[in-house]
């Protein structure tokens, strides 16, 4: 009886070890972005610093630090209503990546300002222009996932604190989350039960072809080529499991659940809005609203993104009712 060839005995054990590699690494993967690993990310609260940042004519700014008994660190931007009587809402705003805490001092924001409490951390990784290419990318690539999973711990530890505070009313908590951001609050509201709502916008789910996308796309500083946006985009989504929001999104019901996207954004493509709205299950709505891919300068949109926003949030009995509010367009 013939037995096997050494090289072939060798590489069949080589090819069964490599696959019991990648399961125990796909095995930690999504045991990192469990619920329960989730939450014990984010520890308690062992301390909460408050300094003066400005006003305006509709609120109060505050720099607020967040220190976790797990290590993490929230940086964050929280935006007081002047004019409104406590208890308030209170509400997360997660931006792009790009923008972190500044969000929410973005224009056009007054319409939910003006009635709730809003804080907006910055993000956990500070990409720059270059960081991914050349010898930049490794580094970028190993801390992308322990980032991404600190985004949402660190969303989690702000509604601690939100809960916390005795102005804020704790059956009126909400997150909001646009471009990025909306994945990570997708993925938080299904971990959390406190938000009362989870609003998305511009976002969507499938992030290899979603990533992909976005790289190739003319729009950006330095486009990528298709084969290589390919690549990278599925090695972003890898690195990424178990944290694409489809996951998530059937979590956050029975609690509303807002989409809100542009009809001709040409950095989320239909198929991924589809996806995420057709994983979550009811009560959801999807508003459409005739626009690109919102930028933190358009204060007209944003303006107008916020009458919405504002106006559905009245509708759950999350905001109190506003003489203005914005209309809806499918």
């Amino acid at each position: 009886m013939k037995t096997m060839p050494r090289w072939l005995r060798i590489a069949g054990g080589s090819a069964a070890g490599l696959t019991s590699v990648l399961a125990l690494l796909i095995a930690l993967a999504y045991h990192q972005g469990s619920p329960a690993a989730l939450l014990e990310r984010k520890g308690q609260i062992t301390r909460a610093a408050l300094a003066p940042a400005g006003e305006d004519a509709t609120s109060f700014f505050q720099e607020l630090t967040l220190q976790s008994s797990t290590g993490l660190e929230v940086r964050a931007l929280l935006r007081l209503p002047r004019g409104a009587r406590p208890p308030y809402p209170a509400a997360v705003l997660v931006g792009g990546i790009k923008r972190g805490r500044k969000v929410v001092t973005a224009p056009g924001l007054d319409e939910i300002a003006r009635h709730a409490v809003v804080v907006s951390p910055d993000y956990p990784i500070h990409p720059r222009r270059r960081s991914w290419t050349g010898v930049n990318f490794l580094s970028t690539a190993l801390s992308l996932r322990p980032a991404a999973l600190d985004a949402v711990a660190e969303v989690l530890l702000l509604l601690d604190y939100l809960e916390s505070r005795p102005d804020v009313a704790r059956h009126r908590l909400f997150l909001v989350g646009g471009s990025m951001g909306a994945v990570v609050v997708t993925v938080a509201g299904g971990v959390d039960p406190r938000p009362a709502a989870v609003v998305a916008m511009y976002g969507g789910a499938r992030l290899a072809p979603l990533v992909t996308h976005t790289l190739e796309n003319p729009a950006q500083d330095v486009p990528y080529s298709h084969w290589r946006a390919l690549l990278t985009g599925h090695a972003l989504a890898w690195l990424l499991l178990p944290l694409d929001p489809e996951r998530y999104a059937p979590a956050i019901s029975p609690r509303p659940f807002l989409m809100l996207n542009g009809s001709e954004d040409t950095l989320v493509p239909r198929a991924s809005v589809l996806a995420l709205y057709e994983a979550a299950r009811a009560p959801k709505d999807l508003i459409w609203v005739k626009s690109e891919h919102v930028q933190p300068s358009e204060g007209e949109l944003i303006r107008e993104l916020s009458g919405i926003v504002s106006l559905w949030l009245v509708h759950q009995g999350l905001l109190p009712a506003s003489p203005s509010g914005g209309s809806r367009r499918r």
